[in-house]
């Protein structure tokens, strides 16, 4: 009597284990996900010497994913397809030098929570044709990936970075006209501060300086601008710092700003939104209205580069 029950649930454990160990035979390991990571990204691209069709689409939906997260979805196609040749671009010098710092892509799981059911289609279908109609579509300058600097709204002109920020690598990054931001409502920003806040907002990002409200003004003097009138090198008090790192200090728009003292004020009036370099996406918008194609707002924007699959 024992040993047939001990038959039987023999029996039972058997008709309740084959099955998953059937399973785990033939698909392993194996976990499905709709989206991208860049993990994959990474493993397909250091495994393949030619590309794949599958590294390929893996690439062009986490470009999908950098777009949504960059470029204004109300603007000009051409101008979102020059920002998808950008995004390759970045996206394909990050790949290149193997430090795994690509740029951030959003999901289409956080897509769907950001615009929601009725949004996600049309706004994910949008992006993806910019994204497929400028496939493979890379810029360069001298044989590599440029680096493809963008900004949202320029100070009417776009800075050199030769210039401004001594690269001298980076040429393409030459001063271009953009007196078509104007318009935005990010052209020109003023903001007051009472002296105290502005101090105290000063010596919460460096401690070390030596500066008192009733004499502020006459303790922060501009150095040096480039010609797009974005400030390089300023001093406050007996510190030397650069135009970006005081933009830092007090979360401004850009390193375009301009001081003065207005009713026992400071005030702050900033132009343009961003570093400046490289493609204006509001000028882009601008010139894609006038008719431009994407390659030419490229084109524009950096001087001497290549586009090419």
């Amino acid at each position: 009597m024992k040993e047939k029950i001990k038959t039987f649930f023999s029996i039972c454990i058997l008709v309740v284990t084959v099955p998953y160990v059937v399973t785990f035979l033939f698909q392993g390991n194996k976990t499905s996900t709709s989206s991208t990571t860049m993990e994959n990204i990474l493993e397909k691209e250091s495994d393949r010497k030619g590309e794949t069709l599958d590294a390929k689409l893996d690439m062009e939906e986490y470009l999908v994913g950098i777009l949504a997260k960059e470029i204004p979805l109300d603007y000009q196609m051409e101008a979102v397809k020059a920002q998808a040749v950008i995004d390759r671009t970045s996206l394909a010098a990050a790949l290149e030098s193997q430090e795994g710092n690509l740029p951030a892509s959003m999901s289409r799981e956080e897509m769907l929570t950001l615009w929601g059911q009725e949004g996600f289609e049309d706004n994910y279908q949008m992006l993806k044709a910019a994204a497929e109609a400028t496939e493979g579509e890379i810029m360069y300058y001298n044989g590599k990936p440029i680096h493809a600097a963008f900004h949202a709204v320029s100070a009417g002109k776009t800075r050199n970075a030769k210039e401004g920020l001594q690269r001298e690598d980076e040429p393409y990054l030459a001063q271009a006209d953009s007196g078509m931001d104007i318009p935005s409502p990010d052209f020109l920003k003023v903001v007051f501060m009472e002296k105290e806040e502005f101090c105290k907002q000063l010596k919460e990002e460096c401690p070390e300086l030596e500066i008192t409200p009733d004499h502020i003004m006459e303790s922060i003097v501009i150095e040096t601008r480039d010609s797009s009138d974005y400030v390089i090198q300023m001093k406050i008090g007996e510190k030397t710092v650069t135009g970006e790192e005081f933009r830092e200090y007090l979360s401004l728009n850009s390193a375009c700003f301009f001081l003065k003292e207005v009713e026992n004020k400071v005030r702050i009036v900033t132009k343009g939104l961003g570093h400046g370099l490289g493609l204006s996406q509001y000028g882009a918008n601008e010139l894609a209205k006038e008719g431009k194609s994407y390659k030419e707002i490229l084109e524009y924007y950096y001087k001497d580069i290549s586009i090419e699959k």
